[in-house]
Formats: C-alpha cells, structure tokens, sequence
C-alpha cells in the first residue's frame, strides 16, 4: 500500500516538472501596447513653399531604439508598458522608387512621451516641418512667368514652360509640351549655384507633377565659369495623375571638381524604330524646391 502511495505521488511530481519545463518553454506571450498613425501632416511657413508631400512609410524609435519603418497607414504593436519616449520619422521613397525607402533628412522628427498600455491603441497625429539646418537654393511655385527655368538648352521656343491655370496642381503651375516638330527639349536654370555642398553632402529636389513622357533632371558643372560634363540621373516616369517626389540628386554633385552648378530638366516623345510612339505630350511641374543642408 505504501509503495502505491510513492508511485502516486512520484506521478503528481513528475507531472509538476513537466508543466514547468513548458513554462520555461513556451512562457506566456507578452501582451503589445499599439500605437496607430494614420499619416503625417507638414507644417511649414509660406516662405518654405508648399505643404504638399508624400510621406509613405513611419520610421518608429522607443526610447530611441529603432524598432522598424511602417507604411501608412500604420498600427504598431510595441512591447513596452508604461511612460515610453516615441519618434517618428517621416519615410519617403527616394527618386519615387518602392525598393529605396528612406527617412526624408530635411523633415525634423516629432517626438512625444506617451503611457503605453497592453492591449489598447493610442493615436497619433504627427505633424512635421523642415529642419532649421535646412536651406533651400531655390523654391520655384510657378506663379509667374518670372520663374527660374529660363534657359533653353535644347529644342525650340514651343518647348518653353508655360505659365498655366488649367490641369495645376496648385495655383498655376508649369507646362511643357512637345510634338513631332518639337520633340525634344532641355531647359536649365537661369541662376547657378555655389554652396550646396559646402555644410553638407545631402541635396534633394522635391516636385509635383504628372507628365505624358518620362522626364530626366540632371545638373551642369562649372569650374572658372567654363562648363563641364552634365550628369543625369534621377526622373520620373510618365504618370496621368499629380504626384509628389523627392529625389536625391547629391550623387550628381560629386562627379568633377566644380565651383558651380546649374539645375537641369530633359524630355523627348518616345520613339521605336526610328518612329514616334506618341505624337504629342505635355508634362505638368509645379512647387520644385532644391534643398540642402
């Protein structure tokens, strides 16, 4: 009778060491807090321009640990409790391309201190603004025929930006149109610039826009006031809807020793086999900042 007691009781013992092991095991899953943002809001005074812009993606940091980016709209478990320190950053698709998410440099972090809780969501309303650091060489809305792509490089006076009302993003806005008698056009910026560089190593070119035809920018050296190679690079393909882009023009300003730089748009009608696809388009700009540190 004694022996059954033992046997009974080694049972309950080794029944007890076995849930325990799986509670070493397999512990109880951590409860996440959530936080929601719907999206960002830009905030910038008249002088820096339009407000307009494409925040895809939220960069998330806890207590200035980086927990990952989230696209927009986002819900974040977070698997922390209590007081916590949050930033957001605001992510953009560099040159408008989905595969090189980055944060955008010249938008300043929004940082708030929040109590999490397991299980419940809070929401947040980030708005953002430019870093004070952040200088603009130029910030061309098109209101008027006194813009700054003045220069043309390449094609004919049918190929000028037009001042327009109709189809504008904002206001009025740029229009470029080309044709079979005129189907290819190059304009630069009347003004040359000097210290992009000079505190920084980071220029981007911000736009609106929708185009036919795919469009190039690019930008033309000068050393001593002689010109020196172009370098093209980033540029929108054709979109039948306004957009906004961010691109990151700072690979173009390191390709030769110059003191000076002036800004670079291209197009051209499509053509295959020696023929054109298309035999007229227009390309819609509007809001271009260039900008730098």
């Amino acid at each position: 009778m004694m022996r059954k007691k033992h046997t009974i009781a080694y049972l309950i013992g080794f029944q007890w060491l076995l849930l325990s092991a799986c509670d070493i095991i397999n512990p109880p899953e951590a409860i996440p807090a959530y936080i929601y943002v719907p999206g960002f809001e830009v905030n910038i005074p008249s002088s820096q321009g339009s407000a307009s812009t494409r925040i895809t993606e939220v960069w998330l940091s806890v207590n200035d640990n980086f927990l990952g980016a989230y696209s927009l709209p986002a819900l974040i478990p977070i698997l922390e409790e209590g007081p916590q320190n949050i930033t957001l950053e605001a992510g953009i698709k560099e040159n408008g391309i989905n595969a090189t998410p980055d944060i955008y440099p010249f938008y300043r972090p929004w940082e708030m201190r929040i109590n999490l809780r397991p299980n419940e969501v809070d929401t947040l309303r980030p708005v953002v603004g430019y870093r004070n650091e952040a200088r603009f060489a130029f910030i061309e809305p098109f209101e008027n025929a006194n813009h700054i792509f003045q220069e043309l490089r390449a094609g004919t006076n049918f190929n000028r930006i037009q001042i327009v009302r109709e189809n504008a993003f904002e206001g009025n806005s740029a229009l470029i149109e080309l044709n079979e008698d005129n189907p290819l056009v190059e304009i630069g910026t009347s003004r040359r610039f000097s210290d992009l560089t000079t505190r920084g190593f980071v220029v981007y070119m911000e736009m609106n826009y929708r185009s036919d035809v795919d469009v190039i920018f690019g930008v033309q050296g000068y050393k001593n006031g002689l010109p020196g190679t172009a370098f093209f690079d980033p540029g929108f393909t054709a979109r039948g809807d306004w957009n906004k882009i961010y691109f990151n023009m700072s690979p173009l300003f390191f390709g030769g020793d110059f003191d000076e730089f002036q800004i670079l748009i291209q197009t051209l009608l499509p053509a295959n086999n020696g023929a054109f696809t298309k035999t007229k388009a227009s390309i819609w700009l509007d809001n271009i900042k260039l900008v730098h540190f």
